[in-house]
């Protein structure tokens, strides 16, 4: 941050002996004289012959004058030193408030011109200041012509003499309306001079603060050889790095790593070819199970059909079974004591027979259903074997291909 003890050069260099009434004195001496003797010079004081008409045009240019006097860079140079110790104050805040670092550098952000002409603003008005001179001689050359609009005859006059009399009257009247116009040319001429002055006072003051204070800001040459050191020291990494890149050893241990890896993608491929190859035969493995599970589940189709039957069959064996029984308790009623012994013989034996078959149809069928269930739990259970078996050895290549691919 920026005190007033860092001013210290500008205070020594940056004189402001300086009297502004001085300056004004200065800029009103001459044209008050000079309005001063035409005023003599119309009450007959002083051997110069003006029109009152011709006072009184010279009279408002000298007022308009004083109007534009204070917006003189004659007078406002001086009023811009006797303001030093405000515009150092806000010369302070400015650069404070523009600080801008770089690298290890705090400087403002800003310009100097940029500060001195916001902080001149107030002090004239520049519109002012840049009309004053062609104010001048413009309102000269229009006193002229009314002086000669007032000194003008209306030459009624029917005698000679006393036309010659009227013109006598318009000359003398033109030579007085001429003093105004070289009253405003002198006004300008004036203006022009203390201007230059004061504007070549004013340079040379800002010059002053420019060099004294160029050390708080950021110049574009300043900016460009941070830049220019940036960039050489980027070139610089730049190059030890391109040295780096193109050493023997790294580029052996860019090959080394690359053929490294140019073996593990190898195998990794290799492992995938496996992998597909397990695949592909456990997928014709499941093919091979379902096909077996599909032969299963026909065969079990067609014994249960089988037994459909045989159970039909055992029940029409029942029915004709209960059909002779009924047979035999309707007839036993008719039949005497020699015949029921020869018929009880012969229920009985048909009754055994029909036993042993009916002995041999449940046995058959017991038999048949016992060897099916063995079978068919043999099928199963190997079945499920195969597929454990299978399912674990996917499981294991996959495993083996994540821990490649790592």
């Amino acid at each position: 941050m920026v005190t007033r003890e860092d001013f210290i050069f500008l205070n020594k260099n940056f004189y402001t002996h300086c009297k502004a009434t001085a300056r004004i004195f200065n800029l009103l001496t001459v044209p008050t004289i000079i309005f001063a003797l035409v005023i003599l010079g119309y009450f007959g004081y002083f051997p110069l012959k003006v029109e009152l008409h011709s006072v009184v045009l010279i009279g408002f240019i000298y007022f308009i004058y004083l109007f534009f006097v204070r917006h003189n860079a004659y007078y406002v140079s001086c009023k811009f030193k006797a303001q030093y110790k405000l515009l150092v104050e806000h010369l302070k805040n400015y650069i404070n408030d523009n600080l801008l670092t770089i690298g290890d550098t705090t400087k403002a952000n800003g310009s100097v011109d940029d500060f001195l002409k916001e902080f001149t603003s107030n002090i004239r008005n520049t519109n002012f200041s840049s009309i004053a001179s062609g104010v001048f001689p413009t309102l000269g050359i229009l006193g002229t012509f009314i002086s000669i609009a007032f000194s003008m005859p209306d030459f009624s006059s029917g005698t000679s003499s006393a036309l010659e009399k009227e013109i006598t009257v318009l000359l003398g009247g033109v030579g007085t309306a001429f003093y105004v116009s070289i009253y405003g040319i002198f006004l300008s001429l004036w203006w022009i001079f203390f201007e230059k002055i004061g504007m070549s006072r004013f340079e040379h003051d800002t010059f002053i603060i420019k060099e004294n204070t160029k050390s708080f800001f950021w110049t574009k040459l300043d900016i460009e050889s941070i830049h220019l050191q940036s960039s050489m020291k980027n070139f610089e990494k730049m190059s030890q790095l391109f040295e780096q890149i193109t050493s023997t050893n790294l580029l052996n241990t860019i090959n080394t790593s690359l053929e490294k890896r140019a073996q593990i993608v190898e195998s990794i491929i290799k492992e995938e070819e496996l992998l597909v190859h397990n695949i592909k035969i456990n997928i014709e493995n499941f093919e091979k199970l379902f096909d077996q599970i599909k032969l299963m589940t026909l065969n079990i189709e067609n014994n249960m059909s089988k037994f459909t039957e045989q159970k039909d069959d055992y029940e029409n064996s029942t029915k004709i079974l209960s059909e002779n029984i009924e047979s035999l308790n309707s007839t036993l009623s008719n039949l005497n004591s020699t015949n029921v012994q020869e018929i009880y013989s012969s229920v009985i034996k048909n009754i055994n027979t029909m036993k042993n078959e009916t002995d041999k149809i449940r046995w058959k069928f017991t038999q048949d259903l016992d060897d099916y269930d063995s079978k068919f739990s043999e099928k199963l259970k190997n079945s499920l074997e195969a597929i454990d078996n299978q399912t674990v050895k996917i499981i294991e290549d996959l495993k083996e291909f994540k821990e490649i691919s790592k």
